[in-house]
């Protein structure tokens, strides 16, 4: 074997062939990212109001 092979590795070759991230998938996973934070927050603000208003089991 030669010290000076040129050949590439396996890795070199699956790194050189990875698609690249597509740009609408990256959207939508960030805005379901945004949807599940924003929601995190509803709950957090409405379990706040309940706590300071008292919440009445029969509503």
């Amino acid at each position: 074997m030669d010290a000076f092979d040129p050949t590439d590795t396996a890795t070199e070759a699956d790194a050189a062939t990875e698609p690249q991230p597509n740009a609408d998938l990256i959207a939508l996973w960030t805005a379901l990212e945004a949807d599940r934070r924003a929601r995190d927050e509803r709950t957090a603000r409405l379990r706040a109001m309940q706590l300071i208003g008292g919440y009445d089991e029969a509503v």
